[in-house]
């Protein structure tokens, strides 16, 4: 097997990185090697990945993950919308990463379906499917509501091949949701999508009323049957993404700051984004000033002397 010393596994990085920006047409991003456990860029192409030392030795595997994790961030760069990724945290930390699987998904999508570089495909594939494998030897419990975002972020990529087990009630609510990320077009439009399997796991969590037996006169007209609705309801959906195809901005939850539940307490969701830090024994902290970070909700923002890491 292929292996790289530190500096020659910088450098290929670099260049491989370098070769996919004139692939889509993007200027070179200045690449910086920092003392963080994952990937960020902000919107001067300012690209920071977690510094190896020169003398460690590295293997192709690391290399595609490298390559993986610097392309995930050129399309956030190429395709997302980051004034709709704030407003996702300015509701609730879990509606935020609701929106982040969404988004991670819709973009990597929109990148395959354009054959935007050539491996582009390969390379995504490789980065989500290690993530889940290692996933599936950590988390010990799948049905902490926790965990959820995470789960619809691989749900969410047709490109994983490995997926996650999905706890009870979630399948037909990750299911629509998938749907309903085909027809996005932007980045306030997934976040429309989040804000509908937010609204659908609270309610979950609610407790389910007992029914009263109900008896009604033979012959006579129920509740509702007066408009012809076939299900009785005799009013709009309550859907909370309608109308967000039209580009109008999605209604936020009726209760931004409340989570999913466990044992009766709220839940803070896990990071969405699979880390990037160097492999065991190989990684030394670089130059970077950690004082510098700003809280983990952007990829970018519009301060160039500023970079802005998130948990992919």
């Amino acid at each position: 097997m292929r292996t790289y010393r530190g500096f020659e596994f910088k450098r290929a990085v670099t260049l491989a990185i370098h070769k996919i920006c004139a692939d889509i047409g993007r200027n070179p991003v200045h690449i910086e090697w920092g003392n963080i456990d994952t990937a960020c860029i902000n919107n001067t192409g300012r690209l920071m990945l977690s510094n190896v030392r020169d003398d460690a030795t590295l293997t192709k595997g690391d290399l595609m993950r490298y390559v993986g994790f610097g392309v995930h961030e050129l399309l956030h760069w190429t395709y997302t919308d980051f004034d709709a990724v704030s407003s996702g945290y300015d509701h609730s930390q879990y509606l935020a990463q609701l929106h982040n699987a969404l988004e991670d998904a819709w973009i990597e999508h929109k990148a395959i379906k354009a054959s935007l570089t050539g491996n582009v495909e390969e390379l995504l594939s490789a980065l989500v499917n290690g993530i889940v494998a290692e996933s599936l030897t950590q988390v010990g419990d799948w049905a902490n509501p926790a965990q959820y975002p995470f789960v619809l972020a691989v749900y969410a990529r047709k490109h994983a091949k490995i997926k996650v087990p999905l706890a009870q009630g979630l399948e037909p609510i990750f299911t629509e949701a998938a749907v309903r990320l085909n027809t996005c077009n932007d980045s306030h439009q997934t976040l429309g999508v989040a804000v509908w399997v937010y609204s659908q796991l609270i309610k979950l969590d609610e407790p389910k009323p007992k029914e009263e037996p109900k008896t009604e006169p033979i012959g006579e007209p129920r509740d509702g049957d007066q408009d012809g609705d076939e299900d009785g309801s005799g009013s709009p959906s309550d859907d909370p993404t309608t109308g967000d195809q039209e580009g109008g901005a999605p209604t936020p939850p009726k209760d931004p700051a409340r989570s999913p539940e466990k044992d009766g307490k709220p839940v803070e969701a896990k990071p969405v984004e699979p880390r990037v830090d160097a492999p065991e024994g190989t990684g030394q902290g670089g130059t970077f000033s950690t004082g510098e970070i700003k809280p983990k909700h952007f990829h970018v923002r519009n301060d160039a002397q500023r970079i802005f890491p998130i948990n992919f």
